[in-house]
């Protein structure tokens, strides 16, 4: 009997399928995968408004990730961390080791071909310091051994400044604020007071305080409680204008320079200068009731000083915080 007698089609029935080539996939076992020179670490230092920035960023261009992350950041005592991005990342306050200030971030893991950055805002608390902030890095890698990466060490050196006045027509300020290149940084604080107490005062403290380090008056508005002065430093000679207000219950010190490492020293001359008068004047007893009013994400100046618990709204980046 033929095949067409049988009811089957002349055409052999193993043309009817269609076999597929097996493809090969590249699989990588985790434990072969090379991260040797795949990890690297890279940091940044640089002024950024009234602080100094220090950025460090790890590297993961591997294909398999890296645990168990330490990242420990030597500084000198002289600098406090006073913010960091993100937010997500806890920054220990510094512990005391070898003479410097020490604090350990640390992250659980970091994927392959991916990264991790934190930014550290450091404030001089004082002048005439210098020294190093370097980072250490200890990680596990894919075959369960430490491995270290040490960054460059980052000099930094805060000398004492001796201002020498200079004049210019009142009618020059705006004129300096906008000249390219300008910085500025401000310096804003609440003072927690136990009674009323009159705005006058603090008004008087920073005007004493600018006359005592050798800045030219430059113009006042005693109802508005705003002070100009100028000046530069003797040795670099750079312009600087210092701007003194009164707001509301906030004091500020705004400092305007073409040299931002200059523009950090000003301001914390004076701005330490007016702490410890005000400390002097019996208005506190410590520093710690004067708080700083500073955004602690996107370091904005914050709208005014909040009661005690308050929570107050950035208004440059929302963010809902707390001063004290």
């Amino acid at each position: 009997m033929n095949d067409k007698e049988n009811g089957i089609k002349s055409d052999n029935t193993h043309n009817l399928v269609i076999f597929k080539e097996k493809r090969e996939e590249t699989v990588f076992a985790f434990e072969t995968i090379d991260q040797e020179n795949k990890i690297r670490l890279a940091n940044d230092f640089r002024a950024h408004g009234r602080h100094y920035r220090y950025s460090i960023k790890i590297y993961n261009d591997s294909l398999a990730s890296i645990t168990e992350i330490k990242v420990k950041i030597d500084y000198p005592k002289f600098l406090d961390i006073t913010r960091s991005y993100p937010l997500t990342v806890y920054v220990p306050e510094g512990v005391e080791e070898g003479g410097n200030l020490k604090s350990i971030v640390e992250f659980d893991v970091i994927n392959e071909k991916s990264s991790k950055e934190i930014h550290l805002y450091f404030t001089p608390q004082s002048l005439g310091h210098h020294g190093e902030i370097k980072t250490i890095v200890t990680y596990v890698n894919n075959k369960d051994y430490v491995r270290v990466l040490n960054s460059e060490s980052v000099g930094i050196r805060l000398d004492e400044i001796m201002i020498m006045p200079k004049i210019i027509p009142s009618s020059h300020i705006g004129e300096f604020a906008r000249i390219p290149g300008m910085k500025k940084a401000i310096k804003s604080m609440g003072v927690e007071l136990q009674s009323e107490i009159n705005f006058d005062i603090f008004y008087n403290i920073v005007e004493q305080i600018f006359r005592r380090n050798n800045l030219q008056l430059i113009a006042k508005d005693p109802e508005k409680r705003i002070l100009w002065y100028f000046g530069a430093d003797v040795d670099m000679r750079d312009d600087v204008l210092i701007i003194g207000q009164i707001v509301a219950n906030k004091v500020e010190i705004i400092t305007l320079s073409k040299n931002h490492t200059e523009l950090i020293s000003f301001l914390t001359l004076l701005s330490n200068g007016v702490i410890e008068h005000i400390i002097e004047r019996g208005i506190v007893n410590t520093a710690d009731r004067i708080h700083d009013l500073e955004c602690k994400y996107c370091g904005a100046v914050l709208p005014y000083f909040p009661k005690t618990g308050e929570e107050i709204k950035c208004p440059k980046c929302n963010y809902e915080q707390m001063v004290w």
